[in-house]
């Protein structure tokens, strides 16, 4: 049996209607549709998502063994995405794109309608969602280690929202320099001064601060607090 074949049957299993696990996915339907027609192939991450989402092992989908080691539920349950109004589509974004918009730069608007990839929460744990176009919550790729000792490792993906007060301590989103650099990272307020200091988890990276005449000046801000953290596990060495 291909792929697409244990794939929709697996699905029908479940109980879940091709649209709702697209969905879950952060994908299209007809992104589902081709993988069941094995007109496509999912890639080796999505292959991941898709054995936990359904219970089962990649070994299975891949046609490897015909045991699908399935738990009597899979981890996301049909009657757990029944109700889609308590749930929200979080579009995957690039960080340049990102950088690019800056504050004044036309916004986000047709950065989010332009993202290729989306992920659905409950709404619950994204936090207060804006009704400002320009503070809708989205997603970022990490890259890079020095926020690892706060619990996000290199290539895990963050949910910002930029409609969440940042306070002191919190890990956020930022923008900064000429180049419109941006980096996750733990934020202070200098409520004397005006100016923020930013700094990383790994004692290598040093603080970095700005003052208020740079913030004013555009050359830093604070995107979004980093309310979720999605992460790949790593394999053991």
């Amino acid at each position: 049996m291909s792929l697409g074949k244990r794939l929709k049957a697996l699905r029908k299993v479940r109980g879940f209607k091709q649209r709702d696990l697209a969905k879950v996915l952060g994908i299209s339907e007809n992104t589902m549709y081709r993988w069941e027609a094995d007109m496509n192939a999912p890639s080796d991450e999505d292959k991941k998502r898709l054995a936990s989402i359904l219970g089962t092992s990649i070994a299975y989908l891949m046609g490897e063994t015909d045991e699908p080691a399935a738990s009597k539920e899979a981890t996301v349950r049909k009657d757990s995405i029944r109700h889609f109004d308590q749930w929200i589509e979080i579009p995957v974004l690039d960080p340049t794109a990102i950088a690019c918009a800056g504050r004044g730069n036309g916004g986000m608007i047709e950065i989010y309608a332009s993202a290729e990839k989306t992920i659905l929460l409950p709404i619950d744990v994204v936090g207060n969602i804006s009704i400002d176009a320009d503070k809708k919550p989205f997603a970022v790729l990490v890259e890079g280690d020095s926020m690892e000792g706060a619990g996000i490792p290199d290539r895990s993906t963050v949910v910002v929202n930029p409609a969440e007060e940042v306070y002191d301590g919190d890990v956020a989103l930022v923008c900064f320099g000429l180049q419109k650099e941006w980096a996750i990272k733990w934020v202070y307020f200098d409520t004397k001064d005006g100016s923020v200091e930013i700094r990383s988890a790994a004692p290598q990276y040093k603080p970095r601060s700005f003052t208020k005449e740079e913030i004013n000046m555009g050359l830093f801000y604070i995107v979004g607090k980093v309310t979720l953290l999605t992460a790949v596990p790593r394999k053991g060495i």
